[in-house]
């Protein structure tokens, strides 16, 4: 979604095993069979994603401190707020939370006098913990988005923090090798292996900083061939020091062929009524001819003509595997989840009530440890 502009629900397969396995055996990363339309997690179990885009308490410093000062999710009023914010959500039958991690890097990571990525601050990782935690207290699951494509926008200085300015994050091989080493790898290392986390989200509508027709939304458009070579570098490293999926955030399912060589576990694309006309919301899955799972992640909860239930069956009958509404606390014209989540929560009950889950099927705990 442009800026201006869980227990799971775990749906099984028929066919599925009773008992789910450890979570290392994710890391055998044969491809996953196209025709379960699902998203396979903790070895043999394939999933349906049911959530909403949180996507932020405030965007680009819920994770570390800038000039402006700390209140990430580790501050005392940040923290009280956001747990409040995820007892709502899984109260209304979310269970998949897609959260924006970096942004357009105002707050984290740290970069040095050469522009290059130097770590994190000692605000990063306590943050971090304490989103882990409340996601844990709720049983709700996070897909983390590291970037946005805002971070390729012209620099700014606003009040003593940049905003914007950082495309040599993909450009600069030097740059780029910090930010994988400095910030990702000590990312993967410390988290590769948390239940909470089931994918990581290389970047919100990449396609947006891209010099491509339907793109170059930003001041500073990079190429399509190094977006791509990003990509697949991180999504490499996501495969080398973790567990979880690697996927994108596609800004439209007509963008999806960008990223058919990246080596993403499932791809994902985002939904707008203004849309429509080129990328319908009612078009099946199996005609985008793709070797992995594919879910809608965004769809407008305002100003769309759909109610919430025939996003969810339109999106469910076409054998997507999963969806993610745009968005709670986002405040722009697309997102009022609230005045929805009424719908939500009655189609998440419903649908798994039908398929005959009972309690919501969960890993053992101790064999993720």
């Amino acid at each position: 979604m442009r800026m201006n502009g869980p227990y799971l629900i775990l749906y099984l397969m028929a066919v599925s095993i009773v008992c789910l396995p450890s979570l290392t055996s994710c890391k055998d990363r044969s491809p996953t069979p196209a025709k379960t339309n699902r998203i396979q997690l903790w070895g043999n179990g394939y999933w349906f994603l049911l959530g909403v885009n949180y996507p932020w308490h405030k965007y680009g410093h819920d994770f570390g401190a800038a000039a402006w000062g700390h209140d990430g999710v580790s501050h005392e009023k940040s923290n009280k707020e956001i747990d409040a914010d995820f007892a709502y959500l899984k109260s209304r039958g979310v269970h998949v939370v897609r959260w924006f991690l970096f942004g357009d890097c105002r707050a984290s990571p740290e970069f040095d006098a050469n522009g290059n990525v130097a770590g994190f601050d000692e605000y990063f990782y306590p943050d971090l913990d304490a989103t882990l935690a409340i996601a844990e207290k709720h049983n709700i699951y996070l897909i983390p988005v590291l970037l946005d494509f805002h971070l390729a926008d012209k620099a700014e200085n606003v009040s003593g923090v940049q905003t914007g300015g950082r495309s040599r994050v993909i450009t600069g091989a030097g740059t780029r090798k910090s930010f994988l080493d400095n910030a990702l790898k000590p990312l993967l290392e410390r988290y590769g292996e948390n239940r909470n986390i089931i994918a990581w989200d290389v970047m919100n509508e990449p396609e947006g900083a891209m010099i491509i027709p339907g793109g170059k939304w930003v001041d500073h458009p990079v190429s399509a061939a190094e977006m791509q070579s990003f990509v697949e570098d991180v999504v490499g490293y996501i495969h080398t020091y973790s567990s979880q999926h690697a996927t994108v955030g596609s800004a439209s399912r007509r963008f999806l062929h960008y990223w058919t060589s990246s080596k993403l576990d499932f791809y994902q694309y985002h939904y707008y009524e203004k849309m429509e006309q080129h990328s319908r919301l009612d078009y099946p899955y199996a005609k985008l001819d793709l070797d992995k799972p594919c879910i809608v992640g965004e769809f407008g909860t305002k100003n769309t003509r759909r109610t919430m239930t025939q996003c969810l069956n339109t999106i469910w009958k076409n054998d997507y595997a999963g969806a993610l509404a745009w968005s709670h606390r986002a405040g722009d014209e697309a997102s009022d989840f609230k005045n929805v989540a009424g719908e939500f929560a009655a189609w998440s009950n419903t649908h798994e009530t039908d398929l005959s889950i009972g309690p919501h099927a969960q890993p053992d705990l101790d064999e993720w440890r």
